[in-house]
């Protein structure tokens, strides 16, 4: 009996762990839907990063609030032990006073740094202005500017930068293919280089007032025209090419009234 025992305990088990893996609710993993890295963000990356300071300066003030109650009955301690003659307190009074200084430059750097405002990037570190930089530097350098002036710009003068960055990528775009570098193609790479961070700079030193935000939007508008102009100017030139090629080959290749002869 025990071998027909041991095979229904067996059929037993193995039947209960079919039952498991077949009830087991089945996860799928769906992978992130890839968004348009030029796309206006659904709402101002400002609180999200103001939401991540938030929670380091909090966590920064708790430290220290926790290091202020640990240090300061330490220091009562050794002095109460230096006072009533204990020499090795002194020591150690002032190997926790060193503690104490030390933790409290590390707070004040780490806070500094949470409130200060993230820098926008470098115009190209005046390394992008070389002939070796390609059309996806710039890109890569006009994205980041894009998301560094989102976070300090208004809604007005993200709605503007996001539109002239655009205009920027499509005229880098529309220019990547000339041979010399024309005033066209200049343009373009000067300002994704250069006068687009300059000027969200020069507007983050200035105070914020209403005129300082007409003079922003009225930038932003002249160098989003000069670009829209760029781009226009060669998908025209395209279509005359692609109308010209058509022509040619229409009277190559089209329809002349003749018979082909007969082999």
């Amino acid at each position: 009996m025990a071998p027909h025992v041991t095979t229904v305990f067996t059929a037993a088990r193995l039947g209960s762990r079919v039952v498991r893996s077949l009830t087991r609710p089945v996860r799928h993993r769906l992978a992130p839907w890839p968004r348009d890295p030029w796309a206006t963000p659904p709402r101002p990356a400002l609180l999200p990063d103001l939401g991540r300071r938030t929670r380091a300066l909090t966590w920064l003030v708790v430290q220290g609030v926790v290091g202020l109650f640990v240090v300061l009955p330490l220091l009562f301690f050794f002095g109460l032990l230096l006072a009533l003659g204990w020499d090795p307190a002194g020591w150690l009074l002032g190997l926790t006073l060193f503690l104490a200084l030390l933790g409290l430059l590390r707070a004040v750097i780490r806070g500094a740094r949470l409130l200060s405002p993230q820098p926008l990037p470098d115009p190209a570190a005046r390394s992008g202005v070389s002939s070796l930089a390609t059309v996806a530097d710039d890109e890569t350098r006009l994205l980041t500017l894009l998301r560094s002036g989102e976070r300090a710009l208004p809604a007005a003068g993200r709605a503007a930068l996001h539109a002239t960055v655009i205009a920027t990528r499509d005229a880098l775009r529309a220019t990547a293919e000339d041979a010399a570098l024309g005033r066209d193609a200049f343009d373009a790479q000067q300002a994704a280089r250069e006068d687009l961070p300059e000027l969200l700079r020069t507007y983050r030193a200035a105070p914020h007032t209403p005129e300082t935000e007409r003079l922003l939007l009225g930038q932003l508008t002249l160098i989003e025209r000069r670009m829209k102009e760029i781009t226009r100017e060669r998908q025209e030139r395209q279509l005359r090419a692609l109308e010209a090629q058509h022509r040619y080959l229409e009277s190559k290749y089209g329809e002349r009234g003749e018979t082909p002869p007969r082999r």
